[in-house]
């Protein structure tokens, strides 16, 4: 592959920072970059471990943490726990590759699992006097 050619394709590593910084990758991109690399490599298909299986590895990656954390959102604010927090932690890890960083959408419904948890503890307490 020319490096002409290897220019009409993101890297591997391109497509990680995109898919960190919100760029949602769609089936048409995915389907692109496939159309692409399996051109590159006369008609041989898409390379194991390549941009489009990096592509659509991050796609699916992002739709399961858009799954999980609007499941997650649409319950009521008090009924959010820390399961709830630890499988959006979960997910937005995978999607990142590394720990959701403070501010996250995982550290939000971590503080909102907190919060319901001493207010459940709080509540049993009082009930308990």
């Amino acid at each position: 592959m020319s490096t002409t050619e290897q220019q009409q394709l993101p890297s591997r590593e391109e497509l990680k920072e995109r898919a960190v910084e919100g760029h949602p990758i769609t089936t048409e991109e995915v389907s692109k970059i496939a159309k692409t690399e399996t051109e590159l490599t006369d008609g041989r298909g898409p390379i194991a471990g390549g941009v489009a299986a990096t592509a659509q590895s991050l796609k699916a990656k992002q739709e399961h943490f858009i799954e999980v954390a609007s499941e997650v959102s649409h319950k009521p604010v008090e009924e959010i726990t820390k399961k709830d927090a630890a499988a959006v932690e979960s997910a937005e890890a995978r999607l990142l590759g590394h720990r959701p960083p403070k501010g996250s959408t995982a550290a939000t419904i971590q503080s909102i699992a907190d919060k319901n948890e001493r207010l459940m503890s709080e509540t049993n307490k009082a009930d308990d006097a």
